[in-house]
């Protein structure tokens, strides 16, 4: 099988919007503007030096050679879309990709569609090294939103977006996929108590406290359910998260009834409450981590 393997920016701009437009307008009506659309979406891309690839359903994936075209792109995009009934949420990164049967493949594909699905309507969404691959002109052009984890990633990447107004309403990453809205504002500074038996650690705002059976963790909870590194408390632009990377997870309580389970995602943290690597808090024999944000 011929194949390219090539360095590129990929944009994956999804159009949202079309199920209310289809029910107001009609079928044949709404895909005409849908239609619409993404025939001005590819032929923003095809005069920005961009190469459309395909649609599946409502979006489009394309390929650029360079960041800088791509974020050209973009910005017309978001533009363009500020004019019509419909909008987008769209991803940008950069990477290595393996382009073959009349398609791209690897794991920026899947990265850039986990920003696209993760941004608002109507908001742009930029990786960490689609940011790094920009002039720094560019790059001034573009705010920090967040930190977000990737599947299959150890660490916490920033998250970029288009620079707006303090009126805009943004991103909040989560667990999950789950978004929030907030108003972009300077982040509070807050403190994580984490205690657990006589151990006790405290997380500020850029530091970790790491969990699990090996020696080298900040809390050791010694017990053959828990991983060696089972998982890590953080705080990051004033917001406190567990991000969990075992392979028997974690229940989470942040009050009453409210228990829940990951495996190898983040989740952000509220008030007080309980974690339990790999049983039930309920369980007789589960160890239970107690943490506090003040």
């Amino acid at each position: 099988m011929d194949q390219e393997r090539l360095l590129a920016a990929v944009l994956l701009a999804d159009v949202v919007g079309s199920t209310p437009l289809y029910e107001r307008i009609g079928d044949e009506a709404a895909l005409r503007q849908v239609s619409d659309c993404l025939d001005a979406m590819r032929a923003i891309v095809a005069q920005h030096g961009g190469d459309y690839i395909y649609s599946k359903g409502d979006d489009v994936l394309s390929l650029f050679e360079s960041s800088e075209m791509a974020l050209r792109a973009v910005s017309q995009i978001s533009h363009q879309l500020t004019k019509g009934p419909l909008t987008a949420r769209i991803g940008l990164h950069f990477g290595a990709v393996i382009r073959a049967r009349g398609a791209v493949f690897g794991d920026v594909i899947n990265v850039t569609a986990r920003l696209s699905t993760t941004a608002n309507p109507g908001e742009v969404l930029i990786s960490q090294s689609f940011f790094e691959a920009l002039s720094a002109r560019s790059r001034g052009s573009l705010r920090l939103l967040d930190k977000m984890d990737f599947k299959g990633k150890q660490e916490l990447f920033d998250v970029y977006t288009l620079g707006s107004d303090d009126r805009a309403l943004s991103t909040q990453i989560a667990s999950g996929n789950t978004v929030i809205d907030r108003r972009f504002a300077p982040p509070q500074p807050i403190n994580l108590i984490i205690r657990y038996g006589d151990q006790l650690r405290s997380c500020r705002n850029n530091e970790f406290v790491t969990i699990g059976r090996s020696a080298e963790c900040n809390i050791v909870v010694d017990r053959p359910w828990v991983s060696r590194h089972h998982a890590t408390f953080t705080i990051a632009n004033g917001k406190a998260r567990l991000i969990e990377r075992s392979s028997s997870g974690t229940f989470v309580s942040m009050g009453p009834g409210h228990e829940v389970f990951v495996r190898r995602e983040e989740i952000l943290l509220f008030g007080s409450g309980v974690i339990s690597p790999g049983l039930r808090s309920s369980l007789g024999n589960a160890q239970v981590l107690h943490y506090e944000i003040v």
